[in-house]
């Protein structure tokens, strides 16, 4: 039963039809049990919450546009001081270990007052340098369900068994820090055929990669959004998905290639060998160093053949439920 006596705010605004998935799902579950209210200006300024929740924290300070930048800054300013003076709890998840942009000035006093209201942390992984004196681990659900309900999976199938044309690809956000020159580099020298596809955010880097794609005979750039019935499909057409992010903590693209049945490349760190240790060691493939041509040879030959990796642990009602009741004891907490 729904309950309204206990009100959430988040720090995302109104989703949209193209956001994060996981985002989706989560708001759709947690509102069948307390109101969530994403951010707004009404809300930064009249509502008063029982917990704000925080994903990313530069959704408090940063906007499309210098004008819209320093409005949202004012109102996330006044609502982090309300916050204080009324001692609401602040929950973050933990989807970085930082930010991958530098973050000085004011958005670096932004981060230290947030810091300091933090009352616990989620950690969507089971590193074990996660400091649970600070937080709760829920595991990051799949995307199996989201997928299915979109038509972009078929059900019950794992994936593995579909034939794929082409070796390896790399899929979402073009961005520099994902080491997508040195994946380039290393398919090539392994004699890999590769695919990059997803959309730069910043036109200059998508020029620089056209730039570096144009000389490559077996690779392919394709810089679209694509819906997730395409993705999908396009994940299948390659026999491993290879995100080489060298500081690498959490990732939604991982567990979507392991939902849509693909084995995933990606370098050893506390959260990869986390879930390389519960999914099995041929789904989730870990390498130390730097990323070569003989690494992507070698996870190709140990693609399985069939079957899919365990995702049992990733189910959307238990992190769901964990959260309400998170919600509910820092609520009855401060009560």
């Amino acid at each position: 039963m729904r309950s309204t006596a206990l009100t959430v705010l988040w720090s995302t605004g109104p989703l949209k039809p193209d956001d994060n998935p996981y985002l989706h799902q989560l708001m759709a579950g947690v509102r069948e049990q307390v109101t969530v209210l994403p951010l707004s200006t009404k809300a930064a300024l009249l509502t008063r919450p029982d917990v704000f929740h925080v994903h990313w924290p530069h959704q408090l300070y940063r906007a499309a546009g210098w004008p819209k930048t320093l409005i949202k800054r004012v109102l996330s300013t006044w609502l982090l001081l309300r916050l204080r003076a009324r001692r609401v709890p602040v929950v973050l998840t933990v989807h970085n270990r930082a930010s991958h942009e530098r973050e000085g000035g004011f958005e670096g006093w932004m981060l230290r007052l947030l810091e300091r209201l933090i009352t616990t942390r989620i950690y969507l992984n089971a590193a074990a340098d996660n400091d649970l004196t600070q937080g709760v681990v829920m595991l990051h659900p799949d995307y199996r369900d989201w997928l299915t309900a979109h038509g972009a999976l078929g059900a019950g199938s794992p994936g593995a068994e579909v034939e794929a044309e082409r070796d390896v690809v790399l899929f979402g956000m073009l961005r520099p820090y994902k080491g997508i020159e040195a994946l380039l580099d290393a398919a090539t020298a392994a004699g890999a055929t590769l695919t990059v596809t997803g959309r730069a955010l910043d036109p200059d880097y998508g020029r620089a990669l056209a730039e570096r794609f144009a000389g490559a005979a077996t690779a392919e750039l394709d810089e679209r959004h694509r819906d997730d019935t395409e993705l999908v499909a396009e994940i299948r057409r390659h026999r491993l998905v290879c995100l080489p992010y060298p500081h690498m903590y959490n990732s939604g693209a991982l567990l979507y290639a392991l939902s849509v049945g693909r084995p995933v490349l990606v370098p050893s760190s506390g959260a990869n060998e986390a879930i390389a240790a519960e999914v099995g060691a041929d789904w989730v493939m870990l390498y130390d160093g730097d990323l070569t041509g003989e690494v992507v040879a070698d996870a190709l030959r140990r693609v399985p053949d069939s079957g899919g990796p365990d995702l049992s642990k990733r189910d959307w009602p238990t992190h769901i439920a964990a959260h309400v009741a998170l919600y509910r004891e820092l609520a009855a907490r401060r009560g």
